[in-house]
């Protein structure tokens, strides 16, 4: 009896192994200790031993034909695992939304913004939107609000460390923002960025 017992605890770690899928559709190379992997539309992360970090997930940002000049969603090829950060999407009428999950998947900065980088030396750029009501339009009985959003640097936990430039009025609907609006930012060095302002000018930022 006690050869049986054993004998099934045994399997368990097997058939839980078992069950992770051993083939993709894509396997990126390693990055920072990180891996990404592909299954139909799905993605998820391998370790240096080859196991799954979770379990795959259609959230994660990637882009058959990247735009590798951009700054921001639009220039990820696959999902990346950057200071153990990974860039989510989540859609909110129509309009997309991002944030970050950690490296077990969970997420840490809720998608709530317009537009992301991946995590460099603990910071990323982002677009915070940000509404202001107007007041409210009689005939339809609805609010008016009036979007923008600012171009600003975040840390490992989504709080805002600098606003870099803006505002930038926005129209958020499906119909009007279909793509993530641009990061007009240029690295300069390992912590300086040049970030387009509202006048058109470039400014320089010490990040």
């Amino acid at each position: 009896m006690k050869n049986l017992i054993l004998g099934i605890l045994l399997s368990i770690p097997f058939v839980l192994f078992a069950q992770e899928p051993k083939e993709f559709d894509f396997v990126s190379d390693q990055q920072d200790g990180f891996t990404a992997v592909k299954q139909g539309s799905n993605w998820g992360f391998l370790n240096t031993s080859g196991e799954l970090l979770f379990e795959l997930r259609n959230d994660l940002v990637a882009n058959e034909n990247p735009k590798s000049d951009k700054i921001g969603v639009a220039g990820v090829k696959y999902p990346q695992l950057k200071d153990e950060r990974a860039i989510i999407r989540k859609q909110k009428d129509g309009v997309n939304y991002y944030g970050f999950i950690n490296a077990e998947g969970k997420t840490v900065i809720e998608p709530e913004f317009l537009n992301v980088s991946n995590f460099s030396n603990g910071k990323a750029l982002a677009l915070k939107l940000e509404e202001e009501r107007l007041g409210e339009n009689q005939l339809l009985g609805k609010n008016v609000i009036s979007y923008k959003y600012d171009v600003v640097l975040i840390d490992k936990t989504g709080e805002v460390l600098k606003y870099l430039e803006g505002p930038f009025p926005v129209a958020v609907s499906e119909k009007k923002l279909r793509e993530a609006p641009a990061i007009n930012a240029k690295w300069v060095g390992e912590n300086v960025a040049s970030v387009k302002g509202p006048n058109g000018k470039w400014k320089i930022h010490k990040l």
